[in-house]
């Protein structure tokens, strides 16, 4: 039983950094950038092809075989005047969700973020911007009972959908996470219950 509940607890982590980092809408709303708002051209050049992301409600949906778990709601929007990204996501079923915060490091330059879940954990982590419009993000897990580190790949295709992989860093070695697209809805991120299924 203890293992299929760190599975899932794995598989949330999995998904999680596969939305992450995905990760959705803001409760607060900025002053001056609509969360509709197209980027300006200061927040599309801080931010790149993450700045596409806003405005949309996301779902996933498992891009492989054997892929199975409910799927992730996420929605990004501007706050602080559009000095900050934020994506709140849900998983469908309510049991998880997180809130993620990426800014501009101000010492470094660096794409830096904060994530903090419902199930006690939080990464921090800075995402790379690709020339050909993708976003790599490395993270350190703080609070989780195996894995330290996760790793992704996500990418805004022609067709409008996102695409990400992930894997994370439990116990010594690196393990594949999830592959996932994600499409727009029309619909609402879900009340997290924090009641993690078994």
């Amino acid at each position: 039983m203890h293992r299929r509940t760190r599975s899932a607890a794995a598989r949330r982590l999995a998904l999680a950094a596969a939305s992450g980092v995905m990760l959705a809408a803001c409760a607060c709303f900025p002053v001056h950038a609509p969360v509709n708002a197209a980027p300006s051209s200061l927040q599309a050049d801080t931010f790149g092809a993450l700045s596409g992301l806003v405005g949309k409600t996301w779902r996933s949906a498992p891009a492989g075989a054997g892929e199975t778990g409910p799927a992730d709601l996420s929605r990004w929007s501007w706050d602080l005047g559009g000095r900050v990204l934020v994506n709140r996501h849900a998983l469908e079923d309510g049991s998880y969700g997180g809130v993620t915060h990426v800014y501009e490091n101000g010492q470094t330059g660096a794409l830096d973020y904060v994530y903090v879940t419902s199930a006690g954990f939080h990464t921090t982590g800075s995402f790379e911007l690709g020339d050909d419009g993708s976003w790599t993000a490395e993270e350190a897990v703080t609070g989780h009972d195996t894995i330290t580190r996760v790793r992704s790949t996500g990418r805004l295709t022609a067709d409008g959908q996102i695409t990400m992989t992930s894997g994370y860093f439990a116990k010594g070695e690196w393990s594949p996470g999830r592959n996932v697209v994600y499409v727009p809805v029309n619909a609402k991120i879900p009340e997290i219950t924090g009641q993690l299924a078994e």
